[in-house]
């Protein structure tokens, strides 16, 4: 499956119980024995979200925390990965992130068309090609475009369009991006135009007095 990341929870009565533990004393609270088994970030944390690969991530310094308070436990930690406590202010960076994301996504797409404008309803000063529509309206509209004025930006950006168009509906025919049974998680798409969507319902709805959010990877 590869590395991915995640965010999840820990009821912050129980991290308060292990954030000055050693690493031995945390097997013996989990009652395990480090000769035979590991201990993981999923023996803690209630997964809230997963990210998937290939992060690029550069929140706030003051929103990622470490883990353990314990150097040692932090130093030697067995497991294999990233496992930090965050704040509501990194959430609130990811969220901004995957917004930012969707806008360069989609202007990457329009401003060949439309320039810069941000009003791409706008037909002045839109591109040549798009000012050669024609329409001829009746039960069906017809419209016709003459494909002698298309740039080769804009047919770069138009054979993205039909791929963006390809890649969502197989998001809503191959897949489904919402999902009625899985706890209170309202899609598990990686497509940041609906995960974001999941990721404001936990910023919103997390209880920050009784839970502490954990970053985590492996």
């Amino acid at each position: 499956m590869g590395y991915r990341n995640y965010i999840g929870f820990i009821p912050k009565k129980e991290y308060n119980k292990i954030k000055s533990l050693t690493i031995q004393e945390i097997f013996d609270y989990k009652n395990t024995d480090p000769k035979d088994d590991c201990i993981g970030v999923y023996d803690f944390v209630t997964e809230l979200y997963e990210f998937g690969k290939c992060v690029d991530f550069n929140p706030p310094k003051k929103s990622i925390k470490t883990f353990f308070k314990n150097k040692e436990a932090e130093k030697n930690w067995n497991y294999e990965g990233e496992l930090k406590v965050v704040t509501k202010e990194f959430l609130a960076y990811i969220i901004g992130s995957y917004k930012k994301r969707v806008e360069i996504y989609y202007n990457d797409m329009m401003m060949p068309f439309f320039g810069k404008r941000d009003n791409v309803f706008d037909k002045e000063d839109v591109s040549n090609f798009l000012n050669s529509i024609k329409t001829e309206y009746g039960i069906n509209n017809k419209h016709t475009f003459d494909f002698t004025k298309i740039t080769d930006e804009e047919q770069t950006a138009l054979f993205k369009i039909f791929e963006h168009i390809r890649s969502m509906r197989t998001e809503w025919t191959a897949l489904t991006p919402y999902n009625l049974e899985k706890g209170q998680c309202v899609t598990s798409s990686w497509k940041f135009e609906y995960g974001i969507f999941e990721l404001v319902r936990i910023y919103k709805s997390f209880d920050w007095k009784k839970n502490v959010m954990i970053y985590y990877g492996y």
